[in-house]
């Protein structure tokens, strides 16, 4: 990829199943923001291990996707790439794309960004339909809210 920007938001799923499309509709409400100029937001879909080569000069990637866990629907999860590596099969998603393939196929063509965390959220309704459930939808503000807080660090942390 020719001189990607730093950071990628990358929002994966299924539109077609209700929830699973969170990711896709994160991304999408996040391309009419202002972002700064070094932050690309894409809607990587169910592209499977082709987003190895959408990651691939980047600094840092916030994944934003539908997570099964078993967990309550609207539960948040955050996890780094390490992260996924030791929790691998439980972080897959509804469109059967295990993020951590992703990585480590990066890993093994060492083209693995520095830095990356996902951001995922358990889906209430996975069946046919473009509409989020009403539960999910209204966290698309709090997911859009974590990752702003991914990409522009607070200066009142430090």
């Amino acid at each position: 990829m020719d001189n990607p920007k730093k950071i990628l938001i990358l929002g994966i799923g299924n539109i077609l199943l209700k929830d699973e499309g969170i990711g896709v509709r994160v991304a999408e409400k996040m391309k009419e923001m202002s972002l700064p100029p070094d932050v690309e937001v894409m809607d990587g879909g169910t592209g499977g291990l082709d987003l190895v080569y959408c990651i691939e000069g980047r600094k840092k990637v916030v994944v934003v996707d539908a997570v099964k866990a078993g967990a309550p629907p609207g539960t948040l999860f955050r996890f780094t790439d390490k992260d996924l590596a030791k929790k691998k099969g439980v972080m897959r998603s509804a469109h059967g794309i295990d993020f951590s393939d992703v990585v480590a196929v990066a890993s093994f063509l060492k083209i693995k960004p520095a830095e990356i965390v996902f951001l995922g959220i358990e889906p209430e309704d996975l069946s046919a339909g473009m509409e989020l459930s009403q539960k999910i939808d209204k966290m698309v503000p709090v997911l859009i809210n974590l990752v702003i807080k991914e990409i522009i660090p607070d200066p009142a942390a430090k």
